[in-house]
């Protein structure tokens, strides 16, 4: 039976995932704000929205699916998991809780979490100035990364120590976040593990043979995000006291998990 699949933004990643619905005989449709995105190539409907905005994704796709098409599934392969959630929400599919989603779409938060978990995690505080970023900076020196406080990947990250004018990059970054709100990190070194996993009922399955130190970690991460289905990415830097979880996002990373993604959206699994 032929089910119709909606990508949450149209990246590169996005684009292997149309590619593959479409041969398993689905129709795909990608939503994103670009009109040149990769994955537009491969998709049945195209919708024109952006992800940053989680209630304009979702009202496009309302609109799509009551009166061209009815989507049957989503999939989101970007850190723009609020929104697919308020999709899967407003149109009573599968998909990441509401509530789940707004932790996990909120660095802060997931900071919150980790600690109370016991999770090591980098340094990290929020910021309302740039001169307060500039007082860290004397106290933490330039190994630091400012970001949006939202979750939203690379998307208005940048690391102080490229940078020239930190005035500049504050307001850059404020910009970029949906809140105007700020926070600065640090960047530990040391190799980082990007490990794709996969959740079932709680429990944790991950991709590759990353170590059982690193499968262990991301399983907690998971927990204490409170994710108990679904695609993870999570992002470890292995340290010699204990691994640090840089990142954590709700959604498919590479093609490990794909096939059982797309069966469980759209509820073929």
């Amino acid at each position: 039976m032929t089910r119709t699949l909606l990508i949450v933004s149209g990246g590169g990643v996005a684009a292997a995932a149309a590619a593959r619905a479409r041969a398993l005989g689905h129709l795909v449709a990608v939503s994103d704000s670009d009109p040149q995105a990769p994955a537009f190539a491969f998709a049945d409907s195209c919708l024109i929205a952006d992800a940053h905005g989680a209630v304009e994704t979702a009202a496009a796709a309302e609109r799509y699916s009551r009166k061209i098409r009815k989507i049957d599934g989503v999939l989101c392969l970007t850190d723009y998991v609020l929104a697919a959630a308020m999709v899967t929400g407003r149109l009573r599919l599968p998909g990441l809780p509401l509530h789940v989603a707004e932790l996990a779409s909120d660095r802060l938060a997931i900071r919150r979490a980790f600690q109370s978990a016991g999770i090591s995690a980098p340094w990290h505080a929020e910021i309302s100035t740039p001169q307060e970023l500039q007082r860290v900076l004397i106290a933490r020196g330039r190994s630091l990364a400012i970001m949006p406080v939202e979750n939203l990947g690379s998307h208005g990250r940048q690391l102080m120590a490229e940078v020239d004018d930190s005035a500049a990059a504050f307001h850059l970054t404020r910009d970029r976040s949906p809140s105007q709100r700020v926070m600065v990190e640090d960047v530990p070194e040391g190799p980082v593990a990007t490990l794709d996993c996969w959740i079932e009922s709680g429990a944790c399955q991950v991709a590759g043979d990353p170590g059982s130190s690193a499968k262990d970690t991301a399983a907690r991460a998971v927990s204490a995000v409170g994710i108990s289905d679904g695609p993870v990415t999570c992002r470890i830097v292995m340290r010699q006291a204990a691994p640090q979880v840089l990142a954590i996002s709700a959604r498919l990373g590479g093609e490990a998990f794909l096939d059982k993604a797309i069966a469980a959206a759209l509820g073929t699994a």
